[in-house]
This record gives structure tokens, sequence and C-alpha cells, in this order.
């Protein structure tokens, strides 16, 4: 991920709500402040948007791990445990990650 298409993702997917490219490059330049990554910032505005306009987000374990900069595996293991943890408090995990299955086809 990089500047360029962090741009043009958020501006061509919600730019109908007044994302422009000079108002997301504001906020590319202020999360490179705090030292977020670009992958992160790609996910932390798409987050953001969301709950702005009223959509759901959703990021994959992977999107997340890459942004992190830790594995998938590692990942995966923070989850689950924020899963135990949730349990434990009396909440419903499901409410905050989804475990979907994936398909691989080969032709």
């Amino acid at each position: 991920m990089n500047r360029e298409t962090i741009v043009q993702n958020i501006t061509i997917n919600y730019g109908n709500y007044g994302f422009t490219a000079e108002i997301v490059n504001e906020l590319i330049d202020i999360g490179l402040d705090q030292g977020m990554s670009y992958d992160l910032i790609y996910l932390e505005l798409k987050r953001q948007i969301c709950e702005i306009i009223g959509e759901e987000y959703y990021c994959t374990a992977s999107d997340l791990a890459k942004a992190l900069g830790i594995s998938n595996e590692e990942m995966c293991r923070m989850i689950e445990k924020s899963r135990e943890e949730l349990i434990a408090a009396g909440e419903n995990p499901d409410e905050y990650f989804v475990n979907v299955g994936s398909s691989k086809y080969m032709m």
C-alpha cells in the first residue's frame, strides 16, 4: 500500500461523501506523523469513514496482520485471546470477530 493507492481507493469508494484527495492526503500525513504504516492508515481511514457514514466495517485478519507488521498466525492468536476475554467479560465475541470460511478452487 502506498499514498497513491490510499487516495485512489478512498476517493473512489467514499468521494460521494466529500472525501477528496486533499482531505485524504491530510489524513495520511496525520497517520504518518503518528508513526502508522500506509496499510494501517488505510484500514483506520476505512474504519473511521464507515463509522461516520453508518456502514459496517470489515477487514480480514491478514489485512490487520500486514498493517501491524505481524504474522497471520500471531494475528489469529491475538484474535482468539480477544475472543476469550470477551466471553469472560460476558460479551459476544461474534459482534467483533466473524469467522468465515475460505474457498480454494483449482482449475
